[in-house]
């Protein structure tokens, strides 16, 4: 996707969360996210995925979910053979230095979802990064939510409600990774297969 978009200096990456199981990179993406971040504008939001690799440090019956339900294993082995113990500190420090969510003048970006009628400085955690699309309310700021976390696996097209956006389109499993431009709503997937596919995100009429 980097690749496909080539972004410049001067771009703002806003990454939407979940750079860590169901897959064998886990250690390779989030090298790669601290790096470019060395070089680009960039901004990390936390995931439902980072919140039990964190966990899963500390407590172990979530290090048993987390392998059990979660892909936690291919994250493990993509770091070595001594599982936790090969997890390099700076990782942690950038799991745990991810947003719970990032505004803007017209955008709110947040993993999984918003309490409409709550403000963003008092919204719950879970909702934050566990609750599901469903069919959301217009937040009460007026501005566009911009979300991941709830998979569009029908279409593995991206999803506008007008104030809503869903661009979670199963990249995990066999989907495709969405990149959605705000400014003009152009967007670009990549696949496993490396296929590129792009096209405009036109509003509900």
């Amino acid at each position: 996707m980097l690749e496909v978009i080539s972004p410049t200096p001067e771009d703002h990456l806003i990454f939407m969360g979940d750079y860590v199981d169901r897959g064998p990179h886990s250690k390779e993406v989030i090298d790669l996210l601290i790096n470019l971040q060395k070089t680009h504008q960039t901004t990390f939001l936390n995931g439902n995925h980072e919140e039990k690799f964190l966990l899963s440090r500390i407590d172990k019956t979530d290090f048993a979910h987390w392998i059990e339900a979660w892909g936690g294993q291919p994250t493990l082995d993509s770091y070595g053979p001594n599982g936790m113990d090969d997890v390099p500190e700076t990782h942690w420090e950038f799991v745990r230095k991810t947003l719970p969510y990032h505004e803007t003048d017209t955008h709110i970006f947040v993993h999984a979802n918003l309490e409409h009628d709550i403000p963003l400085n008092q919204q719950h955690p879970f909702t934050l990064i566990h609750k599901k699309f469903g069919n959301p309310l217009p937040h009460c700021s007026g501005k566009i939510m911009v979300v991941g976390h709830t998979a569009q696996k029908e279409t593995h097209r991206p999803l506008h409600l007008g104030h809503a956006i869903n661009i979670d389109t199963d990249p995990g499993r066999g989907g495709w990774l969405t990149c959605l431009h705000i400014e003009s709503n152009h967007y670009w997937q990549t696949n496993l297969n490396q296929d590129v596919r792009e096209d405009t995100l036109l509003p509900p009429n």
